[in-house]
């Protein structure tokens, strides 16, 4: 389904001129500006995984997106709710065997931590869309209620903190300041992975509170050895995180061009440039 819409923009794009013959030049000269503007006279920078093709579909067909947003996020979510209303991945209707533990050795995957995780990941799957949904929102609602109160060190920014353990915790500062070094991330972050793990058991019990058959597990989940209570970190979501596409990008200006210099002095001003004031900004 995510191909099949790729692939429409791709056709859509390609056929523009004769889709809407009376506005095309108009368009494509707003596309042409844009592009120009991007590579001749800025640095441009993309986010979000976009690229220049697909920005050149937006800046082409900016109205009709201004009116009718794009979100993959949104689109995904959508072909869950859809794959989840044909029934077809029900786990209920399957049976799953590990075909390779006759000849491969490995942890025993038939354990009943792996039983509840799996059941989580495809619990949309499992029940009807008011089930899930009411469930759901319990879950959301609930984590957002307990996050007004969490701990402000986890609103800390990620980037600054594995900057400041670079900083901190190689070589250099070994030799040069030993009182200065420590293990910055592996300190700091552990306020974080503790966060995550709890919230992720919480975030279960939120979803199966009505659940007669999960009421014996929820007992049992206060005695999980930590090995186990780690493992359901991959069931945490952030809901206070945005998670559209976020698809942008930014320009830097370029230096401008002295035509009093030669070719070869005006790049290496732009060289100079780019290390000194474009590469910092970025």
């Amino acid at each position: 389904m995510k191909f099949d819409r790729i692939f429409n923009k791709v056709e859509k794009f390609d056929a523009r001129a004769m889709t809407d013959p009376i506005n095309h030049e108009r368009r494509e000269r707003r596309l042409l500006d844009k592009k120009r503007e991007r590579w001749i006279t800025n640095y441009t920078f993309f986010f979000g995984n976009l690229t220049e093709e697909e920005q050149q579909y937006r800046d082409y067909f900016e109205t009709e997106i201004e009116d009718d947003p794009e979100d993959d996020w949104i689109d995904e979510k959508l072909d869950e709710i859809h794959i989840a209303s044909q029934g077809q991945f029900d786990p209920a209707l399957y049976d799953f065997v590990d075909y390779t533990q006759v000849h491969d050795a490995h942890e025993n995957f038939d354990d009943i931590v792996e039983k509840k995780l799996f059941k989580y990941k495809y619990r949309q799957n499992a029940s009807n869309l008011s089930t899930y949904e009411r469930r759901q929102y319990r879950v959301r609602d609930r984590f957002l209620e307990r996050a007004k109160t969490r701990d402000p060190i986890l609103e800390q920014n990620l980037n600054d903190l594995l900057a400041s353990d670079s900083r901190d915790s190689n070589l250099a500062t070994i030799v040069t300041a030993p009182e200065r070094f420590r293990m910055v991330a592996e300190e700091e972050t552990r306020p974080f992975r503790e966060y995550m793990v709890g919230e992720a058991l919480q975030q279960y019990q939120d979803f199966y509170e009505t659940d007669e058959e999960e009421q014996g597990f929820f007992e049992y989940m206060s005695n999980l050895t930590n090995r186990d209570k780690i493992r359901f970190m991959e069931i945490f979501e952030d809901y206070t995180v945005n998670p559209s596409d976020n698809k942008e990008y930014v320009m830097i200006e370029k230096r401008e061009y002295n035509p009093e210099l030669s070719v070869m002095s005006n790049m290496v001003l732009d060289l100079v440039d780019f290390k000194d004031r474009v590469k910092p900004l970025s």
